[in-house]
């Protein structure tokens, strides 16, 4: 323990690296929204003074219950989006947290404004979305395993288990919006008049009150279901520089002279359903290391599918009192959940302000991209969280191993007069620091 405080300790004098964006990435560190400003009209919410701004703004317990799954789909969706949590303004990113009764559907919807992906936390998922082309890509997964969907795309989750199910889903927007088909479609105000959906669908229509009252039966989930696959899924309308097609499955052992930002496609002939999916976050990691952690990464390079579509999760795994050291994101704003155990977590300014709290099971994070932050179990047991990124390939700048063990090193003389202390403690540290494989 004393090695992972000493670091810990010495890094928050650092100043923290700033995120070095250009417009229309944020311009600040944070800009906590005022969700009731009637002053100001803008895209998005105005920023609360930085003078009345506390750690309670970063951190957001929305998602630790389960939600009410009593209802004609046997699904819940708690959000945490800015609307929830306003200290997400800005910075591009939300979570969800998706509860299934046993049958459970989440009926298919699409999100205009972002990329999804999620892992399955418990129980047994059918996960499926549909192309532009009416292509279905879908799989059943199990606890641990990753999906992704394109923004904008169709889909849909069934809990096709016999238990109770549920997801952490992320997005690389801070308010996504959702299109859900089945009401959208049947229960608008004013209603679509009937010969436009009969005309559509080739079916006799009727429109439906779906107050979520009726009698939660598999038939009505199936039928909308299978009313729904029929339709030509909505695209997404985006600009340069989002992405132009569905998806671009990346290929990471390109040899071509061709030298990308990124990964070039995968032919769309030889892209199969497995390539929108990903089984690495199934298993625990392996914290036994000197800081006592574990990151399992779900980004581009494990998972070529994220190519493009601007998202990645992460699973962190803790021993008790294991330490996430210091360390910052150059590509991306983090956000994340407490899956099990309590986590120290917190988060510098380029002000060296800290914003910390501690957390448990089901409570959100967000961390601003570019700034140093940390998170350390605190509690007796194992602890886990689920983590979300903005970028398909984020990146990490871990301080303690890029100060003190960097190739070629940085010159002692650099060191000692940035820290303040002999050239024997950096040798020290860097001896320390040099033996460490995690």
């Amino acid at each position: 323990m004393a090695i992972r405080v000493t670091f810990l300790l010495l890094i928050l004098v650092v100043l923290p690296f700033p995120s070095h964006c250009a417009d229309p990435d944020p311009l600040q560190d944070l800009c906590v929204g005022i969700l009731n400003d009637t002053s100001t009209s803008i895209n998005g919410f105005p920023c609360k003074p930085a003078s009345q701004v506390t750690s309670d703004d970063f951190f957001f317990d929305g998602l630790t219950k389960e939600g009410n799954t009593d209802n004609v789909f046997g699904f819940t969706a708690t959000v945490g989006n800015v609307l929830a949590f306003p200290g997400l303004n800005t910075l591009g990113l939300s979570m969800n947290r998706v509860d299934f009764a046993p049958g459970g559907l989440n009926p298919p919807h699409s999100h205009p404004r972002a990329t999804e992906t999620g892992v399955v936390i418990k129980g047994k998922l059918y996960v499926g979305f549909l192309t532009t082309n009416n292509v279905l890509y879908s799989k059943v997964l199990t606890v641990g395993e990753m999906f992704v969907v394109p923004r904008g795309l169709v889909h849909f989750q069934m809990n096709v288990g016999k238990e109770k199910a549920m997801t952490i889903t992320a997005f690389n927007s801070h308010l996504p919006g959702a299109v859900v088909l089945p009401t959208t479609l049947f229960a608008s105000v004013p209603p679509i008049p009937n010969d436009v959906l009969t005309k559509a669908f080739q079916y006799i229509v009727v429109h439906y009150s779906l107050n979520f009252k009726f009698d939660n039966s598999m038939a009505i989930r199936v039928m909308f279901l299978l009313v729904i696959l029929i339709v030509l899924p909505f695209p997404s309308h985006c600009a340069d520089p989002d992405p132009l097609q569905d998806f671009c499955v990346g290929i990471l052992n390109d040899t071509s002279t061709t030298s990308l930002n990124g990964f070039p496609c995968k032919p769309a002939s030889q892209v199969t359903s497995d390539d929108f999916f990903f089984d690495g976050l199934t298993n625990e990691g392996n914290t036994e290391n000197a800081f006592g952690f574990s990151a399992t990464v779900g980004n581009v390079l494990a998972f070529p599918g994220l190519n493009t579509l601007g998202l990645s999760m992460n699973q962190v795994d803790f021993a008790p009192g294991g330490l996430n050291p210091p360390h910052s994101h150059p590509r991306a704003t983090e956000s994340g959940v407490v899956i099990k155990g309590k986590l120290y977590v917190g988060f510098l300014t380029t002000k060296n302000v800290l914003y910390s709290k501690v957390l448990t099971a089901g409570e959100m994070f967000v961390i601003p991209r570019g700034l140093v932050h940390f998170q350390m179990n605190v509690g007796k047991e194992k602890a886990m969280t689920i983590t979300a990124f903005n970028s398909h390939l984020p990146g990490a700048v871990v301080l303690p191993t890029t100060l003190f063990t960097s190739k070629p090193p940085i010159p002692d003389e650099v060191l000692t007069k940035a820290f303040k202390i002999d050239a024997s403690v950096i040798d020290g540290i860097k001896a320390k620091l040099g033996a460490i494989n995690y």
